[in-house]
């Protein structure tokens, strides 16, 4: 063998077990000129990071003259090294927690394709890094990935914004680098119709239909990485990763005449329930399904914030949200309990922040009030969006006249309590 080729064996598990070290490491046979070299590589090493460890470790064999051969295929110019080069794995805080068999079909295909090296490709729009995974065959889209550390404000973000100087987000009450905390807690709690997703109803899809989300972590040369890639584990992304949904656009595409009104309203329910700071028409994708259009709600990265300040529902500009909820829509509201999906969320690995939970409590606590008096979601929503920037909305001065009337000290229990004597007061009084 010449010393520009370099056959590629790794141990076989057969005969010696597969040795991996705590960072995933596997054993390789380099064979260099009649000699054999053990040398230890990353499971989730790229072929460049083979050959460069291969040049440090063996004088003379520059990385781009090398010729790796990997079983009987030469694999020197391709992104990825047999089925290791990249990783997908989901981000599990909770073994007792089930994943939906839904979104272990997704993690299968995803990682079925990158393996194939079906690249992720990145997304034209947004202001932060959205990757479409590739299915395996190539010809369509599974998921999409957003890497924490690559939105918008991120210390990677792909789009050339600046760097939060204070760790909020672009949205006020949010912070950098928990967007994809965001979206995969807005599935989780999105309910299906029965309750709670659990293994009787894994398959079932929530109310509001948001897609699949799990928490992933990823390896792929094809995400921004700044200060380089060598496919190491310091280049490992952590994020969201969400089922593409089958669509033929954005409701920006259309306007809102022919939304059924059911379609919305599901959709109004999830955004009131979780203060969304931006809903607009960009992000509902349309799907028509046996001449029915489909509403599907994506970019919950928002959602959840701290405080009231950039509640945001285009939809309030819709006909469709000043008709009133259906008996149907009442009853999945009347089932919603705040206290059971906080705790729900931690059981995933998320602690709400006091002022998050208190957000989403007070915002459950509204939709759950309103619905029963009658109140559209046309009324809710002017509740809680602000008519200017500057002018504080209805919501936000309800939760200051609270904190002006409880004595210092009074634990968050009274605190709710007083903020649900003065609710009732003012939705008596309302009139949209």
């Amino acid at each position: 063998m010449s010393a520009v080729e370099v056959a590629l064996s790794p141990v076989h598990e057969s005969a010696f077990g597969l040795y991996r070290s705590r960072s995933e490491s596997i054993v390789i046979y380099v064979a260099v000129a009649g000699s054999v070299i053990p040398m230890y590589v990353l499971e989730s090493g790229s072929v460049k990071s083979v050959k460069l460890k291969i040049e440090k470790n063996c004088k003379g064999l520059l990385s781009k003259k090398q010729k790796l051969v990997y079983g009987d295929k030469n694999v020197s110019k391709r992104s990825c090294f047999g089925t290791d080069g990249i990783l997908l794995q989901p981000v599990i805080v909770n073994p007792n927690v089930k994943i939906p068999r839904v979104i272990w079909d997704m993690l299968s295909l995803v990682s079925d394709g990158l393996k194939k090296c079906k690249k992720p490709i990145r997304a034209s729009e947004g202001m932060g890094g959205a990757y479409f995974m590739q299915h395996p065959s190539g010809n369509k889209y599974v998921g999409v990935f957003k890497p924490m550390d690559e939105e918008p404000m991120a210390v990677n973000n792909p789009q050339g914004l600046p760097l939060s100087k204070n760790g909020e987000g672009l949205k006020k009450g949010t912070k950098v680098g928990e967007g994809a905390l965001r979206e995969v807690a807005a599935y989780i709690l999105d309910h299906p119709l029965s309750g709670p997703r659990g293994i009787k109803n894994e398959l079932e899809s929530g109310f509001a239909g948001v897609p699949p989300t799990v928490m992933v972590k990823c390896l792929s040369s094809e995400f921004n990485h700044p200060r380089g890639y060598d496919g190491g584990v310091e280049n490992i992304k952590v994020g969201s990763l969400q089922m593409f949904v089958k669509n033929c656009g954005s409701c920006e595409d259309m306007g809102p005449r022919d939304f059924p009104v059911e379609e919305v309203h599901k959709i109004t329910v999830f955004d009131i329930r979780t203060a969304n700071a931006d809903r607009h028409a960009g992000n509902i994708l349309m799907n028509r399904e046996e001449g029915r259009i489909a509403l599907i709600p994506i970019d919950h990265g928002y959602c959840l914030p701290e405080n009231f300040k950039d509640c945001t529902f285009d939809w309030l500009y819709w006909p469709q949200a000043r008709e009133p909820y259906s008996p149907e829509v009442l009853d999945y509201i009347n089932t919603l309990d705040a206290e059971q999906d906080i705790a729900l969320l931690s059981s995933y690995g998320w602690d709400l922040s006091l002022e998050c939970a208190r957000t989403f409590r007070i915002s459950t606590m509204l939709l759950k009030k309103g619905a029963a008096k009658g109140l559209s979601p046309f009324a809710i929503g002017q509740i809680m969006c602000r008519e200017t920037v500057d002018k504080e909305s209805m919501i936000e001065k309800i939760v200051q006249k609270a904190h002006d009337s409880i004595v210092k000290g009074m634990n968050e229990a009274v605190f709710l309590k007083t903020v649900s004597n003065i609710m009732d007061t003012e939705l008596e009084n309302i009139c949209f």
